[in-house]
């Protein structure tokens, strides 16, 4: 009885141990990173009520530089990629950051989900109802696909392939709370041994069990990165960073640039 109430004892710790608790990165911003099982994803929460951040998205200017690049131009606290894209690099939905829609984003871009972002705000637009306009409080947004929780639920009929849905993969995700006042940014890593990444299904339960009421899968695979602070937190599943048509940051409001000219990469 002993020993099985002290393996009872140890079983309990070490579940409690492989859940990541939430650290501070800077106020209103916080981290985990979630190792278990094979998992190796990193998880971003945003409190979108404060004041002294703004949630930005890439210029047409900015268009292919890897994650790192871009987080160094706009001195972001986060960053991650984001929207599928074509070889020509063009995304294939709807784009727009601070100087407006990118010029090829409404030309035969797939109808995909759309994430809206503003001063304070952050939506995701269902495909089901395309948003091809920006509404007037939108300063960016960027596109992914699919939808993978809904109405506080993951959702049950994922569309895809077997390939894409059903088999474990690097992934990227956007996600929100119910009453819009958290953002969730999250990156899988996989591809590795022991490490193969998850499923769509898999994300779709990840993203619900962090709080997210909404949430919707975007470019991920060798794409998938996620920068903190000054550097890339997770391992891109080709050992490098991979060029990326648009990304998703957080910074601070005191170096939001809108539309003026980014800052020059620092030399290498």
């Amino acid at each position: 009885m002993k020993r099985a109430l002290a393996l009872l004892l140890m079983v309990l710790a070490g579940a409690a141990t492989a859940e990541a608790e939430w650290q501070p990165v800077v106020d209103g911003v916080e981290y985990q990173h979630v190792t278990r099982s094979g998992t190796d994803a990193h998880a971003v929460r945003v409190d979108l009520t404060n004041a002294n951040l703004r949630i930005v998205t890439t210029r047409e200017s900015e268009r292919g530089l890897t994650v790192s690049e871009f987080a160094q131009r706009n001195a972001a606290i986060v960053a991650i990629n984001a929207d599928y894209f074509d070889v020509d690099m063009r995304p294939l939905g709807l784009a727009m950051g601070a100087c407006g829609i990118w010029a090829d984003a409404m030309a035969e871009v797939r109808n995909e989900e759309v994430v809206g972002v503003g001063e304070g705000k952050v939506r995701i637009f269902a495909r089901k109802q395309p948003l091809t306009t920006p509404e007037p409080w939108m300063t960016g947004a960027v596109s992914g696909w699919p939808m993978v929780v809904e109405d506080c639920e993951p959702v049950a009929k994922l569309p895809g392939s077997d390939h894409f849905t059903r088999a474990p993969h690097p992934r990227t995700a956007v996600g929100l709370s119910g009453d819009g006042k958290q953002l969730y940014l999250v990156v899988v890593d996989g591809r590795r041994d022991g490490v193969p990444g998850m499923t769509l299904p898999d994300l779709a339960q990840f993203m619900d069990d962090l709080g997210a009421c909404t949430a919707v899968n975007l470019d991920g695979g060798d794409s998938s990165a996620m920068w903190i602070r000054d550097h890339i937190v997770n391992l891109p599943s080709d050992l490098v960073e991979r060029r990326v048509v648009n990304h998703v940051a957080v910074v601070a409001a005191s170096d939001y640039q809108g539309c003026d000219t980014p800052a020059s990469l620092p030399e290498r």
